[in-house]
């Protein structure tokens, strides 16, 4: 009677440590995907201050995406365009892609 006991408490901690290591596992999965995530693109912007935009597209932005602001300015001189992020209250930002002459450009997938 006293094996049987001692073997179904054997059998019962093993499987708990088993689980405990797949946990312990997973866990160190999901840390390394929030890295990857993470990760910066390199895509030919550089970053610019929003002040220094030119005039023609702090109008295009006032005019044609009323309510939103400019949060970040990037350059891309290869291509001569604009990379904006605009934010407006109560929405996700959003990427906008502009000529400095405020031609709105939309990007290539």
């Amino acid at each position: 009677m006293k094996k049987l006991i001692m073997s179904v408490a054997a059998a019962t901690a093993l499987l708990f440590a088993t689980q405990t290591a797949s946990a312990q596992e997973k866990t160190e999965e999901v840390a390394m995907n929030k890295t990857e995530v993470q990760a910066p693109v390199q895509d030919g912007f550089e970053a610019v201050e929003t002040s220094a935009l030119p005039e023609a597209v702090t109008e295009a932005v006032a005019a044609d995406k009323a309510g939103s602001a400019i949060s970040e300015a990037s350059f891309n001189a290869e291509k001569e365009i604009y990379k904006l992020v605009l934010t407006a209250e109560g929405t996700e930002p959003e990427t906008a892609y502009i000529t400095a002459d405020g031609t709105w450009v939309k990007p290539k997938k």
